[in-house]
């Protein structure tokens, strides 16, 4: 190695001009004070993590990052919140289908002809209207309701109630015969 003269850099087309700007003999690289050249400056052996160029590219990959994580959730949750949208325009529209039906039925039940047959069904007559009951007879049917006599020294009243005691049966049967049969 050629050492530098004391004057300052070796001449540039001396190899040891080479050594003292970039440490590389195979490649002619310019001075530090040569702005403006043509020729690309020797690499540099190691390679850092921490460049300035490089600290940038990862910053910047983090926020690309960052940007497509949130761009995905925000889509994730706007097509969950859409299909609720949906499930709940069908239950109301079920509902609004159950509310017609329900005032449909309403107004037929408010009618005065659907109030008359209700009332008829619990038994309910109008004031000086005749009711006529008609009883199928069934294969138990007493000799009372069938025209006959029950015994023949009874009165039909009291065959009658006799009849309605042994239907009730039991103590309370008793009883209520006992009461009815008090008084007459």
């Amino acid at each position: 190695m050629t050492p530098l003269p004391a004057g300052g850099l070796a001449n540039p087309g001396d190899p040891a001009y080479n050594l003292s700007v970039s440490g590389r003999l195979d490649q002619p690289t310019n001075p530090d004070h040569v702005l403006s050249t043509s020729a690309p400056k020797a690499s540099r052996a190691k390679v850092h993590l921490a460049a300035p160029d490089r600290l940038i590219w990862l910053v910047v990959g983090g926020i690309v990052l960052w940007g497509v994580w949130a761009f995905g959730s925000e889509l994730m949750l706007n097509l969950r919140l859409n299909h609720e949208v949906q499930s709940l325009r069908q239950g109301n529209a079920q509902l609004a289908a159950s509310n017609d039906q329900t005032r449909k039925e309403l107004t037929v039940a408010g009618s005065p002809a659907a109030m008359e047959e209700a009332a008829r069904k619990a038994g309910f007559a109008r004031p000086g209207e005749q009711v006529y009951v008609i009883v199928k007879p069934g294969g138990s049917a007493s000799p009372v309701a069938a025209g006959g006599s029950a015994s023949p020294g009874l009165e039909p009243g009291a065959a009658a109630r006799r009849g309605a005691g042994k239907r009730d049966g039991g103590v309370i049967g008793a009883i209520e015969d006992f009461w009815r049969n008090l008084w007459h």
